[in-house]
């Protein structure tokens, strides 16, 4: 074991990337049921219900399991998308000078919102075919959508809805690691807080409400191109607005919240965990 720390200590940014993968997946297995009912509450069109009556109605309709769809995609993106998206941010951090004392947190973000962004352009496949698998309808596995996509709309039809995905994924990253660095910060640096696993827990805490305010927007215009009609990000946004007014675009908030908040925990305490527990430093 002390030779993987040491390796790890040696390639700070592979194992970055692979702990994040990690940490990631961890969280998309736990909160997999979460999603599911955030895309139907986006998808149901005038009839939205709330999130708890959703859930139930998936229950009785589909069965426990059906929460669980599209798992195998979620978790294959949580790997490759947030292994990408959270392990560049360090380095990204670094290399605009964000590390360096006196420096204002518009760096921090602009480090969170291009790894975010390039994360989301390169794994847009695996996001598009998860939330197909989510959707109401006959259960179909990874390479059944993979060939339906293709078949109608060619290769890359697998990156329609990227635009929209790469600003909910900067915003996301922008959310979750700015937000995250800056509040642990404070919480250690001004109010004496311990660099412990309870300040883990409330730093992210804090996260998961931002993260989740900032990304619900993007997130319904994403969903809506994901599995409506082929249009451009902004006549989509227009398009919800005319239908249920600015208020839709946050439509799925609470699923939204309930998936983030939590996921956004799991994330950041295990990885702090995890680099803690192969000699790396804290993030």
């Amino acid at each position: 074991m002390e030779g993987v720390r040491v390796w790890a200590r040696q390639h700070p940014s592979t194992m970055g990337f692979a702990l994040s993968g990690a940490s990631v997946a961890t969280g998309v297995v736990l909160t997999n049921w979460v999603d599911v009912i955030k895309v139907r509450q986006q998808t149901a069109g005038y009839n939205n219900r709330n999130f708890l009556a959703t859930g139930f109605n998936v229950v009785r309709h589909e069965g426990v399991l059906s929460l669980y769809r599209g798992c195998t995609a979620a978790v294959a993106r949580g790997v490759l998308y947030g292994g990408l998206r959270i392990g560049l941010y360090s380095p990204v951090k670094t290399a605009l000078g964000a590390d360096e004392p006196g420096t204002g947190v518009h760096r921090k973000i602009a480090a969170g919102m291009l790894s975010g962004a390039v994360a989301a352009a390169a794994c847009n496949p695996t996001d598009l075919v998860k939330t197909r698998m989510q959707t109401a309808g006959p259960r179909q596995g990874v390479a059944q959508v993979v060939r339906c996509v293709v078949a109608a709309e060619g290769w890359a039809g697998l990156w329609r809805g990227t635009t929209p995905s790469m600003a909910r994924a900067a915003l996301l990253t922008a959310g979750q690691c700015a937000t995250y660095d800056e509040v642990k910060l404070l919480f250690t640096r001004d109010l004496g807080w311990e660099d412990t696993l309870g300040t883990h827990f409330a730093v992210s805490g804090v996260t998961g409400l931002v993260t989740t305010t900032l990304i619900s927007p993007v997130d319904m215009v994403k969903t809506s191109m994901f599995v409506g009609e082929r249009m451009r990000p902004w006549a989509c946004a227009k398009g919800v607005v005319e239908r249920h007014g600015l208020r839709g675009l946050f439509r799925g908030w609470t699923a939204n919240w309930a998936r983030q908040g939590p996921m956004t925990t799991v994330i950041f305490v295990t990885l702090e965990g995890l680099r803690h527990g192969f000699g790396m430093d804290g993030i």
